[in-house]
């Protein structure tokens, strides 16, 4: 039997339908056409005016909040376009919302290394929601890739893009403003919390080097990938990390501990590392560099096979 609904509660019917809110960015002002933000879902991120248009420091977990950043940036600089999107690396919680804005016409820039992992990433429509792509069929997302450094200027801003090395991954960026002593640092480094060391790529002996060489950078304001924005205080702090880390992690491989024996190791009271909890995050932690480093040292003693030559 067919009921029919009366349009009037048909319309109260709609009105009761569930309205899916849009994610919202928290807007930090940092300096004179500088911002940074925290999204929804996924790392802080950032942007700041150059030329014509807007920088962009990664995009957000997903999709949806990738737009959602994009309406933050139109909001915050007069409705400039997104010229330029910069992935500090390819983890889904600064890339994830890449492809929107490769859809609002963004060029996308990564580093060398991860160039087939974003591009993966931008290419591929959502498998739910809303696709930014839509309908967009004059658009085919392309990624461009830095190598070591890239410098980018109008005459009155600077920005300086560096990869320093392997470190939380294979692929690392980050964005310094000179003039403004702002820098936006991905997840080399972290405000108030552990970095997170358990990427299968990480390279925790030279993510310490890295953070060495930003521990020398003169920092007003710092955007981390993760934590509080402003304090610059987090890249002292992940650096003194990294070398309790490492110095851990030299100590278990010299002693020859097994993967088993690990857990007991961390633990004990001689191995602690000063104000640092010893939570299942920093163990798996110290477990990740041990892995790491062994790896590591594999490869530096596997010989590389030497070429023959068939007989003429």
């Amino acid at each position: 039997m067919r009921v029919r609904v009366p349009a009037a509660l048909a319309g109260l019917v709609l009105l009761a339908a569930p309205v899916l809110a849009q994610p919202k960015v928290k807007v930090d002002k940092l300096a004179d056409g500088v911002w940074a933000g925290v999204p929804e879902k996924g790392a802080n991120v950032g942007w700041f005016l150059l030329g014509d248009g807007v920088v962009a420091v990664d995009a957000g977990g997903d999709a949806a909040n990738g737009t959602a950043i994009l309406k933050a940036i139109a909001e915050s600089t007069g409705g400039k376009p997104v010229r330029t999107l910069v992935l500090t690396h390819a983890h889904a919680d600064h890339a994830g919302g890449a492809r929107a804005f490769a859809a609002a016409g963004a060029r996308i820039l990564c580093q060398e290394n991860i160039a087939g992992q974003v591009l993966a990433l931008v290419t591929q429509a959502p498998a739910s929601g809303n696709d930014p792509m839509a309908g967009k069929t004059g658009i085919r997302p392309t990624v461009e890739s830095v190598s070591e450094r890239l410098i980018l200027l109008d005459g009155l801003h600077t920005a300086q893009i560096f990869f320093l090395g392997a470190a939380h991954t294979k692929g690392d960026l980050v964005v310094y403003l000179p003039l403004d002593k702002v820098l936006y640092a991905g997840d080399l480094v972290s405000n108030g919390r552990i970095p997170y060391l358990g990427s299968s790529d990480v390279d925790p002996s030279s993510w310490e080097r890295a953070l060495a060489t930003l521990d020398r950078v003169p920092v007003d304001k710092l955007v981390p990938g993760h934590g509080e924005i402003g304090p610059p205080g987090g890249v002292n702090d992940s650096l003194g990390y990294l070398v309790a880390v490492n110095r851990l992690v030299k100590k278990f491989l010299d002693a020859g501990y097994r993967d088993d024996m690990l857990d007991a190791q961390i633990r004990a009271p001689e191995n602690e590392i000063a104000n640092v909890k010893v939570s299942e995050a920093h163990i798996a932690n110290v477990k990740s560099a041990v892995r790491a480093e062994r790896d590591k040292l594999a490869r530096q003693s596997t010989p590389t096979p030497t070429p023959t030559h068939a007989a003429k």
